[in-house]
């Protein structure tokens, strides 16, 4: 007998699968992402148990019946298509709660939900649960479509998808040999090693390609509240939207390191960062 699950959701990843079904990536409250089969949930008759569109970055109340075999690292939907969806779990009920409508008027904004909705996927095992995250998803969405907001809830939200994976690099420190704050060279930067996990003193080097960043990024980077905090105590100062965009290539160039896959939605930053 199929055991029914009931979360609240909000859907990462819309794949067709065939005519009348789809394969979708959703990220759930306390079981994490969760990829599904939607079986004919393109067809009219779909009305009794779906409310609304499954639309990227919709939020409601997902009722599914887990896979008995879940799908690997970094395949939490759109994989599995030449085994009939095996891996999958089946989508049961879909009770629409949010459209973003207002996110889905602001280009720049959809763009940056996309780009967070990827690095999500990426970085979460299915059906391992991130309630912290799940809540810092929800107030990103709320913040991306207010263009003051936008740029630094996006890399804030980068920032703790990276923190909750396990991956946040030790920026505070160096990682060589261990002064904190690391030591700049005449221009203020420090390398950034993201094999290594971290930063180093101008003079210090570790195993791997690294780069040069100003050493008031990485101070910043650090000090980045969550976008929670973010929502409930909107900052006064605007942010510094080249910077901004600095630190999210550098966060984004760290999850496709430990993912070793490429974002697609990184050709999206220049519409993000200075877009309306």
């Amino acid at each position: 007998m199929a055991s029914y699950v009931t979360d609240d959701g909000i859907c990462l990843r819309v794949v067709d699968f065939s005519e009348t079904s789809q394969i979708v990536g959703v990220f759930t409250r306390r079981h994490g992402m969760v990829p599904l089969i939607a079986k004919g949930a393109k067809r009219q008759s779909m009305k009794n148990t779906m409310s609304g569109p499954l639309d990227l970055l919709t939020s409601g109340e997902v009722v599914f019946v887990p896979a008995k075999e879940p799908v690997g690292y970094g395949q939490a939907a759109g994989s599995g298509h030449g085994s009939g969806g095996a891996g999958l779990g089946t989508l049961a009920a879909w009770e629409l709660a949010d459209h973003r409508n207002a996110l889905r008027q602001n280009l720049a904004g959809l763009n940056a939900g996309m780009v967070c909705a990827e690095v999500t996927a990426h970085l979460l095992q299915p059906m391992d649960p991130h309630e912290e995250l799940f809540a810092a998803l929800e107030s990103t969405l709320t913040l991306l479509p207010v263009p003051s907001q936008r740029a630094r809830a996006a890399v804030a939200y980068v920032k703790a998808a990276l923190v909750a994976a396990g991956y946040w690099p030790q920026l505070a420190a160096c990682m060589a040999c261990g002064s904190g704050p690391p030591r700049a060279n005449g221009e203020g930067q420090v390398r950034f090693c993201g094999r290594a996990g971290g930063v180093t003193c101008a003079a210090c080097r570790v195993e791997g390609t690294s780069v040069w960043v100003p050493a008031v990024l990485a101070v910043a980077l650090e000090r980045l509240p969550s976008p929670m905090v973010l929502k409930a105590n909107p900052p006064e100062k605007a942010a510094d939207e080249g910077a901004l965009l600095l630190a999210m290539n550098l966060l984004l160039g760290q999850v496709e390191m430990i993912t070793d896959k490429a974002l697609r939605t990184r050709f999206l930053l220049g519409s993000i960062f200075g877009g309306r």
